[in-house]
């Protein structure tokens, strides 16, 4: 203890240190409560008719916001936050299959995916050793030339090498892009991904907060669309865990890879692209 500092002194600066600590704690608190989600499905929503969100407008109803506060969408349907959110769970629990049947499917994707993509990568290195090759000969043919050992053959050939490299070239051009391959642990993370989802759904309200985070993790888009009727709007459920689900169903053809390998990039996924949205996209 330091001099002239007593035992009540040092109890009253720790007393002081707590009530300086409690108020930082409840801001923070506060804040984390601001930044979540209002209700489930908030910011997942999107307008079918001119892409901006939907947002709650008027009586527990959703809408378009770039109608209602922007004046720049002509979609003016509303839709309420209870029959949207019922209608994406009985979507998501009607997609489920088993997590063994997600796991093999994702896992024989994978290893499709991977082999594709080291005999793609094979090929370009190929030809890359090609061109190396056509330009080292096109080289001696000019040097012959440039020596005086000038034949007809060499024109010839200076012509066939001309056009080895064109072809070369243009198989490179019009080649995909390169992607990573997709990790050998992806099938067994899809695996979990669909017992949490099932589990969540089976008792949703056991769970409170934590399930609705979980939905909203796995949910990657709702596209709302009036229909042609009065009151009537088309919802669409967009997302990778959509399409993977889809695959191991065998309802649709196999999702880009990046769709896969989006699954490791943090807690829930990366959005697709709006073209991946286009194909993947399911009504509910």
């Amino acid at each position: 203890m330091a001099a002239g500092e007593t035992a009540p002194g040092r109890a009253c600066e720790a007393v002081r240190g707590d009530d300086e600590g409690r108020p930082r704690a409840a801001r923070a608190e506060r804040l984390n409560r601001l930044r979540r989600p209002a209700f489930l499905l908030s910011g997942l929503l999107t307008c079918g008719c001119c892409g901006g969100k939907y947002g709650i407008v008027v009586n527990d109803r959703y809408g378009c916001l770039g109608h209602f506060r922007k004046g720049i969408c002509d979609n003016g349907r509303t839709i309420r936050r209870d029959d949207i959110e019922c209608r994406v769970l009985a979507g998501l629990t009607d997609k489920l299959v088993s997590p063994e049947a997600v796991a093999v499917a994702v896992r024989a994707y994978a290893e499709e995916t991977n082999r594709q993509n080291h005999q793609r990568r094979a090929q370009v290195e190929a030809d890359f050793r090609s061109l190396e090759k056509i330009e080292r000969g096109r080289k001696g043919i000019m040097d012959a030339i440039e020596d005086g050992m000038y034949q007809p053959a060499m024109k010839a050939r200076m012509s066939e090498l001309e056009q080895q490299r064109a072809e070369i070239e243009k198989r490179l051009a019009e080649a995909p892009a390169d992607l990573p391959d997709v990790h050998p642990n992806i099938a067994e993370h899809y695996r979990a991904k669909v017992i949490r989802l099932a589990e969540t759904l089976a008792e949703p309200e056991s769970n409170g907060e934590e399930a609705c985070e979980d939905i909203r993790s796995l949910v990657g888009e709702v596209v709302i669309t009036p229909g042609d009727k009065r009151g009537e709007n088309h919802a669409t459920l967009r997302g990778d865990l959509v399409a993977v689900l889809d695959l191991a169903a065998g309802r649709r053809r196999s999702p880009r890879p990046e769709v896969i390998t989006n699954a490791l990039a943090g807690p829930g996924f990366e959005p697709m692209t709006d073209h991946e949205f286009t194909k993947t996209g399911n009504k509910i």
